[in-house]
């Protein structure tokens, strides 16, 4: 394939899609040289099927420059600037970077030029990258300015290291990130490839700069490194696959980017907003101080607010965070009933009534009698479309509280089917387990509860 500057898409033109992974190429590479049978694999795979694969090129031949004089490859900067400027990933609301040796020093100088690029940007993966430079570039740097670029004592490879760490990049980079080195790459040693980061950003392969991309099989260690960095352990359907959560959590991001200089003055929805998104980038102890200092505390502020403490009390077992959640729920639910506020009546009854079957000592009468009331407040919202997923959801929990089990699975199945954001399916399916397993559900019946909410129905 010609070695032009700009991109390519494999697969469907036709059907674009939300999300895209993006493949860069190294020094005299291009698309099928570089990258072979990895993309075919990677489309076979299912975790991967929302994801539409672009491949971004750019000059880069063995041939001496000619600068000033006739032609000449473009640097490093140059290429990074089209990387990162280029209205073909505008369409995007999520990337993923996966690219190879000279490709992972234009994609780390591509997010370092551009703050758009890197709010967009989920995943990068470099293979083979010399993020430390080559010494080996040093003697022959004089003909070309790809090669001078990679130079360990090149000024790129010394203000691509101090901007990424001005970034606060290595310690906690605003994506995920994986540096992977060839245990046999002699052209770019492993301390190039892995030094420059942290240890938890680390691993190797086998094979050498060009082998470890040499893929027989969708097992292959190079494609397996790539679906786990960018899917992990999301399911490949349901609302929680990893393109969805790539998607969700730009959303978070620009709440917190757009909420938290005004925090002060927001409102309940705004502060309720504000606290989610924290705490869904694992920001929790700064979503609870947020909601704390928020003036005014409405029900749904204390219902936030009394999860994140639930939440603590299920990681910590911290008693005070226990009985701190059952205050504001209870506050928060007293102020619903009388308000006739059922939806946030059902929402803060139901997780009054999981305290209650949780707590030390467990009170299953009141948690029966809190389930009862809960299904009363679900039945009043009946009708009301806007509250479907959550009444659906109350009333499948407190069935599990009842121990009528039919009736529980029955409701979560509904739930599950309708249109719900990631951190809502997480957090209903979340709370249905705990109670299900409070409530002696049967290995079986968990089974099918937690598919529910990964996309999978027992119909």
């Amino acid at each position: 394939m010609a070695k032009k500057l700009g991109f390519t898409k494999f697969g469907d033109e036709k059907q674009p899609k939300r999300v895209a992974i993006v493949f860069v190429h190294g020094f005299t590479g291009d698309l099928t040289g570089t990258w072979r049978k990895i993309p075919e694999f990677l489309s076979q795979e299912p975790k991967l099927g929302e994801w539409d694969f672009v491949f971004f090129g750019y000059p880069s031949s063995g041939f001496f420059d000619l600068l000033n004089v006739w032609s000449a490859d473009p640097d490093l900067e140059a290429i990074a600037t089209q990387l990162s400027t280029s209205e073909d990933l505008l369409g995007y609301e999520a990337l993923a970077f996966v690219a190879h040796s000279m490709g992972g020093l234009v994609v780390q100088r591509a997010l370092v030029r551009s703050e758009e690029l890197r709010q967009r940007t989920r995943h990068v993966v470099l293979f083979g990258t010399p993020s430390g430079g080559l010494d080996k570039a040093r003697k022959p740097a004089f003909w070309k300015q790809q090669i001078r670029n990679m130079a360990s004592n090149s000024k790129f490879i010394g203000d691509l290291r101090a901007d990424w760490k001005q970034l606060k990049f290595l310690q906690d980079p605003p994506f995920s990130f994986l540096a992977v080195a060839g245990l046999e790459d002699q052209f770019v040693p492993i301390a190039s490839s892995l030094k420059p980061f942290p240890e938890k950003f680390q691993t190797t392969i086998d094979g050498n700069h060009v082998t470890m991309l040499k893929a027989a099989s969708a097992g292959a260690e190079c494609v397996q490194k790539i679906v786990q960095q960018i899917a992990g352990d999301a399911p490949a359907e349901g609302p929680r696959t990893a393109a969805r959560l790539a998607i969700e959590k730009g959303k978070f991001d620009e709440v917190v980017r757009r909420r938290s200089p005004i925090r002060g003055e927001l409102t309940d929805k705004g502060a309720v907003e504000l606290a989610l998104a924290l705490d869904a980038l694992g920001r929790r102890a700064e979503a609870m101080e947020q909601l704390e200092q928020h003036t005014r505390k409405g029900t749904d502020v204390l219902g936030v607010l009394g999860g994140r403490y639930k939440r603590s009390w299920e990681a910590e077992s911290r008693r005070s965070d226990f009985k701190k959640a059952v205050e504001l729920y209870q506050q928060g639910y007293d102020e619903a009933v009388f308000k006739q506020d059922h939806p946030q009546a059902f929402y803060l009854g139901i997780n009054l009534a999981y305290l209650a079957l949780a707590g030390e000592p467990r009170d299953g009468i009141g948690a029966r009698r809190l389930a009862k009331e809960v299904l009363e407040h679900c039945e009043e919202t009946r009708g009301d479309e806007t509250q479907n997923l959550w009444r659906l959801a109350s009333e499948g929990d407190a069935n599990l509280v009842l121990k009528d089990f039919k009736t529980a699975l029955a409701r979560h199945r509904e739930a599950a089917k309708t249109e719900m954001d990631p951190w809502q399916a997480l957090s209903i399916q979340e709370q249905a387990l705990r109670l299900a397993g409070l409530a002696g559900m049967n290995k079986d019946d968990l089974k099918k509860l937690s598919g529910y909410y990964q996309g999978k129905q027992d119909e």
